[in-house]
């Protein structure tokens, strides 16, 4: 969502969600909302996109992925060093005017993430940036970053950013994958996986 608060209101509402002022949230019966990470950065209310997702997470409404720039977040929050980039500084920007414990509470969100959901019986896969056949279920820092990243292949492109392999292209798992992490101008199927990522930050749906 990366801080796009107005428009995953619009999109929960949708989907038959109902958003109250508070940032609480009703789902529509049995159902249960998934987000493939990267709530922040970039967008204007990285704080209020944090207390929705925050919220559904803790009520039960939902289930939660980390992206890499939350992971990123969540490291600045903590203290630790990091390159202030990429959509983090309106993040820190709009953070530092929250207070202190809500801060915290954010750091704390994100380092509880899990890197990947299988669900429905093993039939649905939800990872931020994509998961192989192999990795699926397991649980080690090379499938955390498989789930984060993706795959890169080792070069860079003509604006110096790290050229992804293409693991959907070549994925043959039973289980359908959904992920984001590289903006798409349409959702599309691609043997089992579609990437849902569509920009909305940079202008898209």
């Amino acid at each position: 969502m990366h801080g796009c608060l107005e428009e995953l209101r619009d999109l929960l509402g949708k989907l038959g969600y109902e958003t109250a002022d508070n940032l609480s949230v009703t789902p529509p019966k049995g159902r249960k909302a998934v987000f493939v990470g990267d709530l922040v950065d970039r967008g204007p209310d990285t704080p209020g996109v944090l207390r929705l997702v925050m919220g559904m997470v803790a009520a039960g409404t939902a289930l939660c992925v980390p992206g890499n720039h939350d992971i990123k977040l969540m490291r600045a929050l903590q203290g630790r060093k990091v390159t202030v980039s990429h959509g983090l500084e309106q993040s820190l920007e709009q953070l530092a005017a929250e207070p202190l414990e809500f801060r915290r509470e954010v750091a704390s969100f994100i380092e509880g993430l899990i890197s990947h959901y299988v669900l429905d019986g093993g039939r649905v896969v939800v990872a931020h940036a994509g998961m192989k056949a192999v990795y699926q279920g397991r649980a080690s820092g090379r499938v955390r970053e498989f789930a984060l990243y993706g795959e890169t292949t080792g070069e860079t492109d003509e604006f110096g950013l790290p050229v992804r392999w293409d693991w959907a292209a070549e994925y043959r798992g039973e289980a359908r994958v959904v992920y984001g992490h590289t903006p798409v101008p349409v959702a599309e199927w691609l043997n089992r996986t579609i990437d849902i990522d569509t920009g909305c930050v940079f202008g898209g749906a």
